[in-house]
């Protein structure tokens, strides 16, 4: 993969609507799994009596599940796997892209704070998340965290939304294009899943769609969906918000 393409030749331009359409489709697809994929989870910690521990709840929605299956469900599909998937042990370039991201998306945040309510928007009060309160108050549970959140949930929205999505559009976009495509693929998706919750869907849209940014832009970069699985993960576990606003 490189970061700045060649340009495709013109036979090829014209694919581009239907790279940029199916891939959305793709976003698409993962939303509706995703609904199924909290069916799932929640249904599965019913029968096995442990949807109301604490173990159960960091591990957060389950709707990970659904990306995953139909990231999964492409890859099986397509025969250039490696267009899709780069993965390896992150490098030192990589550790510092890991220790970036937290601050850069960090400073988006107070901008957003300061910007939107500058035009009419409301901004929700920033509050510890559950799955934050609970590693506090119990260490043990990160080995929950470790396996269910680390090895699995991050990686599996990080498969879909920047391996596939980013995958798909590539051959046919510059960088600018391909993170543009997917920063607004992940801010959809979580937009829709703020109107069934009680967070601001306008907000959502907003501020996921400047993480998708930082985090479509970082994947081009270091070509290494450790980098940004792992990062989402800690925004999921890190109270980093707390920490650099004592700064």
């Amino acid at each position: 993969m490189s970061v700045f393409p060649e340009r495709l030749p013109s036979s090829a331009i014209g694919d581009t609507p239907l790279a940029v359409a199916s891939a959305l489709l793709l976003a698409v697809c993962g939303w509706i799994a995703g609904f199924g994929g909290v069916a799932a989870f929640q249904l599965s910690g019913s029968l096995l009596g442990v949807a109301e521990t604490d173990a159960f709840a960091v591990l957060g929605s389950g709707v990970q599940i659904g990306f995953g299956v139909v990231a999964v469900a492409y890859l099986w599909r397509v025969e250039d796997r490696h267009r899709f998937v780069r993965v390896r042990i992150p490098t030192i370039r990589d550790l510092g892209w890991i220790a970036a991201l937290p601050l850069g998306l960090w400073a988006t945040s107070v901008l957003l704070g300061v910007v939107l309510p500058a035009i009419g928007l409301s901004v929700p009060t920033h509050e510890t998340s559950g799955t934050v309160a609970l590693l506090f108050d119990r260490p043990a549970l990160w080995i929950v965290a470790l396996l269910g959140l680390y090895a699995v949930a991050a990686p599996a929205e990080e498969l879909l939304f920047r391996g596939v999505v980013q995958g798909r559009v590539r051959p046919h976009l510059g960088t600018a294009g391909v993170v543009l495509v997917s920063a607004t693929a992940f801010a959809l998706m979580h937009g829709v899943f703020a109107v069934f919750s009680t967070g601001s869907a306008v907000y959502s849209v907003v501020s996921t769609g400047a993480g998708g940014l930082l985090w479509g832009y970082a994947y081009e970069r270091t070509e290494n969906l450790a980098v940004t699985a792992l990062n989402h993960a800690m925004m999921w576990t890190i109270p980093f918000e707390s920490v650099f606003s004592i700064f």
